[in-house]
């Protein structure tokens, strides 16, 4: 499976135009229709969001097929896994990817995707807009692209950190009135999927402390084995693998974009010493953790 970075998607040929900064936040303007690369399955290191201008494309997300048409939006984790089935010749997306590391702006996303209609999007990572709602999301992404285009603005990093706020809050607003515990198809969820959505609300608000199977276990009061092959079955992930990823991603982040001490880190996601911490990193990364923060192409 390929995974693409901000700068990749950035610069593939979409047919149309794009912006970004510092490959940390970009806004494509995108026509896939002419593309001739086969239906790859990818992973885009980015939380992206997507929104379809005209026209119709059919997507798979994590193992399951979604048509989108005009106002229909998507939400994408960077631990989500894509593939582009099929392109109507006039489809058109506008999609706002950023980078978890960049500078800050992934702050407040963060502090979003904690909450419960922002994990929701793991398991339904669609949703359609109305009209108003359209024009309203289209004026905040030109928001971003006007101060990313800002060059010379002494003020620009605010200036955009500002915009992409504002865009997340205004996105925020629709999903509340969207919140609800039905699945896109209107029917009642399964056991699994109730157990599944339960269980990873319970990784987003604790995997930093709670690194061991045994904990979710004890709180889901279920077994070991039930939970992996729950997320075996929804996330295509034992439940060991879900933890450690969202460990590596929140590490990595602070290594690259915050001046704290490795020891700091990981006293702040509770390994147990540096050296642990440091051993975790290099088997993830394949570097070391210093390494790693040398390569940061931010600083």
């Amino acid at each position: 499976m390929r995974r693409y970075s901000i700068k990749e998607i950035a610069n593939y040929p979409i047919g149309g135009q794009s912006v970004s900064y510092k490959d940390q936040i970009a806004v494509l303007d995108a026509h896939f229709a002419d593309r001739d690369k086969p239906n790859e399955l990818f992973s885009i290191d980015a939380f992206a969001i997507g929104y379809t201008i005209q026209g119709f494309a059919r997507y798979e997300f994590n193992n399951i097929e979604y048509r989108l048409e005009r106002g229909d939006l998507f939400i994408l984790a960077p631990t989500h896994t894509c593939r582009i089935i099929e392109c109507g010749q006039d489809y058109k997306l506008r999609m706002l990817l950023i980078d978890p590391v960049g500078y800050n702006l992934s702050v407040h996303l963060n502090y979003l995707v904690k909450s419960e209609r922002w994990t929701q999007t793991y398991f339904n990572p669609t949703m359609k807009l109305d009209e108003e709602e359209i024009q309203l999301m289209k004026e905040c992404t030109d928001r971003i692209i006007d101060q990313i285009k800002r060059k010379d603005c002494p003020n620009q990093i605010a200036l955009i950190r500002l915009a992409t706020t504002w865009h997340h809050v205004e996105l925020d607003n629709i999903m509340q009135k969207r919140q609800n515990d039905t699945t896109d198809n209107s029917k009642p969820l399964t056991r699994i999927q109730t157990l599944a959505r339960q269980l990873y609300r319970l990784i987003v608000n604790n995997y930093r402390k709670e690194h061991q199977v045994s904990f979710y276990s004890e709180q889901m009061c279920l077994t070991p084995q039930y939970l992996n092959q729950i997320t075996n079955k929804v996330f295509g992930e034992t439940l060991s693998d879900i933890i450690s990823n969202l460990l590596f991603s929140t590490a990595r982040a602070m290594i690259l974009s915050s001046e704290m001490s490795l020891q700091e880190i990981a006293d702040e996601l509770y390994f147990p010493d540096q050296a642990s911490f440091s051993k975790f990193i290099k088997k993830k990364a394949g570097v070391s953790p210093n390494a790693l923060r040398k390569k940061n192409p931010h600083l």
